[in-house]
């Protein structure tokens, strides 16, 4: 068995200091896991246009040569913890990046490769080209960003992944759509599914309602959060349970080149 938790938390734009000493407090409540979820940007907020192109841009680049500091942080808190820690924030110039902290002390890298054009962050951010999956404590994983469950392409399960995780800032607007979407990607892929949003509202005017929440290769929800709160959720993942699944009916075996 696999132990997660997703930490589905308000961030304050812009502001790196004061999310990483909410997200530092937050980290004594999400003890005994094995991997520990924070949300797309969590050191920041959405970084796209606020207000004017020159206060976005301003924001941006702070964040971005603060980013030792943030790898910094996250490794100890993989260390403090005894876990994984997965979270994005900016990294010049620029990528929306994904770190896998690993409590040994190295880290992993997933840069986003859909960049929300609707939000223009395709305007502001370089999408990346690679995907990242790797093997944790017996347990393989795919680690993606928000916009990228769109494309089920993108997603595919060609590397035999065992659980799928999404860090998000997903609107309100569209929560029907994140969780109808986090099913599916479960069912087609065989696979764990787990997808952290923030909650809140950002400085742009965008309502965040979480919805955090882990399904299985059935695309049934075996942990989810309330809408609106902020909340820590623990969900255990039974990876044997999975493969027996995968045995008795194998779907993946049928799929296209």
């Amino acid at each position: 068995e696999m132990k997660i938790a997703l930490v589905q938390s308000p961030l304050v734009w812009g502001k790196l200091q004061e999310n990483l000493q909410n997200f530092d407090k937050k980290m004594a409540k999400s003890e005994d896991c094995d991997v520990i979820l924070l949300p797309e940007m969590f050191t920041s907020g959405c970084m796209m246009i606020k207000k004017s192109a020159e206060v976005a841009f301003a924001a941006k680049e702070s964040v971005a040569n603060a980013y030792p500091v943030v790898e910094e942080k996250m490794l100890a808190w993989a260390k403090r913890q005894h876990a994984l820690v997965m979270g994005s924030t900016v990294y010049r110039k620029y990528y929306n990046r994904l770190i896998a902290a690993f409590p040994e002390g190295n880290c992993r890298y997933y840069d986003k490769r859909h960049c929300f054009r609707m939000g223009g962050e395709n305007e502001h951010f370089t999408p990346g080209d690679r995907q990242l999956t790797f093997e944790f404590r017996g347990v393989k994983i795919a680690a993606f960003i928000c916009y990228d469950l769109r494309f089920p392409v993108w997603c595919r399960n060609t590397q035999n992944y065992d659980l799928a995780v999404f860090v998000a800032n997903w609107p309100e607007s569209r929560r029907e759509v994140w969780k109808t979407l986090l099913k599916a990607r479960a069912i087609e892929n065989q696979a764990f599914v787990a997808g952290v949003n923030c909650v809140g509202e950002d400085d742009n005017g965008l309502t965040y309602s979480g919805d955090s929440m882990v399904a299985d290769a059935r695309g049934m929800e075996i942990g989810s959060t309330s809408p609106g709160n902020e909340a820590i959720i623990r969900v255990e993942l039974d990876i044997e349970k999975l493969r027996q699944f995968r045995k008795k009916f194998p779907v993946l075996d049928d799929r296209d080149d």
